[in-house]
């Protein structure tokens, strides 16, 4: 577990230029819902920054955790070097400095054994054409564990006092929850199932949507082209729970 640090600007942030929001609301929102991220490693030969831009998923914890082959530079770097940085992106294509950008800093980890069975499911959940490099042998995925980030919400809207635990989604009490977690996707998915429930809930979203992760505070769904966060009106512990909230 890396150790939380904090990113001081050399000049504080003249609060009386920057409108209030909900950074951490939005942060969460940033996080869970981008298919996509920047990743910057340091070259394991000269250590300048190195980077590539790879598919973003997320853990019942909030955890990120992307894919990388074993034979691609990033991945190299990382096993010299731990430390990475990510931002993810919002973009709506016209002007990237007016969108909202999440900037996490931390290492990575090497995910195993059953740790990257389980993310490698939740992963090709997400992405419905994955199949094509996941099966391949030289397949890594790694686990940010994060220590700083940043998050610039769009013009004067700007947060740096935001934490790791900001982001993150406690599971204590909802292990029956996880434990059954493919089952209840299963049993959500199948044509006796709640879907319905869960795609009136779109608010006109389009496509053809699978549940990627149930979590206490949520459903992450992924179509090819977009993700949504379904949000919980309270904390759920088991399957039943998550039934209940499922009208």
């Amino acid at each position: 577990m890396s150790h939380s640090m904090h990113l001081k600007r050399e000049a504080p942030l003249d609060t009386a230029h920057v409108e209030p929001f909900g950074a951490k609301a939005l942060a969460q929102r940033i996080l869970r819902t981008t298919r996509n991220m920047a990743l910057a490693t340091l070259d394991r030969h000269e250590g300048f920054p190195y980077s590539t831009v790879t598919n973003s998923s997320v853990e019942p914890d909030g955890s990120v955790v992307f894919y990388a082959s074993e034979l691609s530079h990033h991945t190299r770097n990382i096993l010299a070097d731990r430390r990475i940085s990510v931002t993810l992106c919002q973009s709506e294509g016209l002007d990237v400095l007016r969108d909202r950008r999440l900037t996490l800093i931390g290492e990575a980890h090497l995910l195993e054994g059953e740790a990257f069975d389980r993310a490698g499911r939740r992963y090709r959940r997400k992405f419905h054409r994955s199949s094509k490099y996941m099966d391949l042998r030289d397949t890594r995925l790694f686990r940010l564990d994060v220590s700083a980030t940043l998050l610039n919400g769009g013009p004067a809207r700007y947060a740096d006092d935001l934490t790791a635990q900001d982001l993150r989604v406690p599971l204590e009490g909802a292990e029956e929850l996880l434990r059954a977690e493919e089952d209840l996707i299963r049993r959500l998915e199948s044509p006796s199932g709640k879907s319905h429930a869960i795609t009136a809930n779109m608010r006109g979203a389009k496509g053809r949507w699978r549940i990627a992760t149930i979590d206490p505070e949520g459903i992450d769904l992924a179509s090819e082209r977009e993700f949504h966060r379904l949000l919980f009106p309270e904390r759920a512990r088991t399957p039943d729970d998550v039934l209940a909230m499922l009208h």
